[in-house]
């Protein structure tokens, strides 16, 4: 019977990610990331590591393509977690999401970075051919014409069996070649690559051939500048690339006349206004395919507590019973009875104080993220509201889902405990607030107790918490270094600081003084209206 159960749930975990394997080719994410994610708790009850990445790196590519890079990447690294280097394909696909959502962002070297792990860790050298030109790709918006061209020049020395991936690379040594030196002849190749292209039928490949053929000769040749940006503009009209059709439009405008131009930029002002109501869709879709799946959660929690309630309802029923035949026999039976009882006890405490923590967990979901949802929806329903402010209102979201998930998840202790301590500052690091360390390997994380590990994580996850809540801070610095036989940890940021009236903050403070207090050390504060706020921790190693 157990067996029969087993196989039932192996089962069901494979058709759900198959599924999400279908609609994701079908293109039709909002089902694949909801089958991910159900295959993904499927294999979370069957204890499948390995399984359980693969879901999340699926599901993690495609809140990166809805342009959810930073929850893309919280994501991405728990997939790293639970694959643990076991399968080196998911893990290569892992890194390339990192690296793009990292490119998305302009954070260009790591980018680098993580096409580096995923060229390291593929065993594929199609996939390793492509990772390097995108590392190329990368140089290029760095304008490193002498890295990018190195790398592309080794690439095509390498016998390549994919005529696309070929193509590509032969066209982007061409365009960087020209990019680095205008006055270089690099025709030949450009043709060359089209004509490949051509031959293969890569669409997306020959609207990039016809966007640098257009570069190259906008100066040099107006007529063939114009017929080949007339070409880029018809095959991604095709591919309802608007992207690439707003590219073309603005060169286009560029190289006629005055008159010519203007139903150039009047189309091209048309796109620009379909793509933004395009990128609020998106984002409101998004936004309600997590929220579906949320509800569902939400309801089968409160399922699983009514069922847990009935429980023990009928555990008190048949205790009832029990105490009545064996108080109506001899006393030994009795006290056997009497053990049984205790036993059953400790049992039902068990399960009402998970009763307790499910209860706690669905009313704070309701409470703090309820409404918020609601808001949000509302809002991209209404034009009146700007992007921004629904983008800042998602983020707000996150991050309220992301403290409540910090506050019941268990630390990851003992030796690597300075990476995952790194890995939470990365989580709180953006665009619009860059978190920088000075420092913080001196102070030997890894190698302190669990208590004090514990206590550092939680202080400055609230601390980060409250800046992202409260404090408007553009740029935060975590100073680190020995004073004496103490550690010290100063954090700082450039917020409006807060008055004493902020009864939350306060409280939070209280908080982590009281943490810090545990371990022996001190906690040290100046927070003043519009002038920043500063914290200074010391403890003994």
């Amino acid at each position: 019977m157990l067996n029969l159960k087993l196989n039932k749930n192996i089962l069901k975990a494979k058709v759900y990610y198959k599924l999400g394997g279908y609609y994701n080719k079908k293109n039709q994410s909002d089902s694949a990331y909801y089958y991910f994610n159900k295959s993904k708790e499927s294999y979370l009850f069957l204890n499948d590591s390995v399984q359980i990445g693969r879901c999340l790196s699926n599901i993690a590519i495609i809140e990166s393509n809805f342009g959810n890079y930073i929850l893309s990447d919280s994501t991405a690294v728990e997939s790293l977690k639970y694959i643990n280097g076991k399968r080196s394909r998911t893990t290569a696909s892992v890194y390339n999401c990192l690296a793009i959502n990292s490119k998305e962002q302009f954070l260009y070297k790591d980018a680098i970075y993580y096409y580096q792990k995923a060229i390291d860790i593929s065993k594929r050298n199609s996939s390793k051919n492509i990772y390097k030109n995108n590392i190329a790709n990368v140089y290029k918006e760095l304008k490193n014409y002498t890295k990018s061209i190195l790398i592309l020049k080794n690439l095509l020395e390498d016998s390549i069996s994919d005529k696309k991936t070929k193509a590509r690379i032969i066209d982007n040594l061409a365009h960087i070649n020209w990019l680095q030196n205008v006055n270089i002849n690099v025709e030949k190749d450009l043709q060359f690559a089209k004509s490949i292209r051509e031959e293969e039928n890569d669409i997306h490949g020959l609207i990039a051939s016809y966007s640098h053929l257009a570069d190259y000769f906008f100066e040099k040749d107006k007529i063939k500048a114009t017929f080949y940006l007339g070409k880029m503009l018809k095959v991604s009209k095709k591919e309802k690339s608007t992207q690439d059709q707003i590219e073309a439009l603005d060169k286009l405008a560029n190289i006629q006349t005055p008159q010519k131009s203007i139903k150039y930029y009047q189309e091209s002002i048309h796109l620009r206004d379909s793509l933004q109501k395009e990128n609020t869709q998106r984002q409101y879709k998004f936004a309600k395919i997590k929220y579906d799946y949320e509800e569902e959660e939400k309801q089968k929690l409160k399922f699983e507590a009514l069922a847990t309630q009935n429980q023990l309802i009928a555990e008190q029923e048949k205790n009832q019973k029990k105490n009545i035949i064996f108080f109506a026999i001899l006393l030994i039976a009795g006290l056997v009875f009497l053990g049984y009882r205790r036993k059953q006890q400790n049992k039902k405490r068990i399960l009402q104080e998970k009763y307790k923590t499910e209860t706690k967990i669905a009313k704070r979901l309701h409470d703090e993220l309820g409404n918020g949802i609601y808001n949000a929806i509302t809002k991209v329903l209404n034009p009146k509201f700007e992007t921004e402010e629904i983008v800042q209102d998602l983020d707000k979201l996150y991050l309220q889902t992301r403290a409540i998930s910090h506050e019941n998840d268990s630390i990851e202790t003992g030796a690597d405990f300075e990476n995952y301590f790194r890995e939470l500052v990365a989580s709180y690091n953006s665009n619009a607030c860059k978190i920088s360390f000075k420092g913080l390997s001196s102070l030997q994380l890894s190698s302190l107790s669990k208590e004090k590990q514990v206590v550092i994580y939680r202080v400055f996850n609230e601390l980060f918490v409250n800046m992202k809540k409260h404090s408007k801070a553009t740029l935060v610095i975590i100073s680190c270094k020995k004073v004496g036989n103490k550690l010290e940890m100063i954090y700082k940021d450039n917020g409006v600081g807060f008055r004493e009236n902020m009864v939350v903050i306060k409280n939070g403070l209280k908080n982590m003084e009281i943490r810090i207090n545990s371990i022996q050390g001190t906690l040290n504060f100046d927070a003043q209206a519009n002038k920043g706020f500063k914290a200074t921790i010391r403890f003994k190693k």
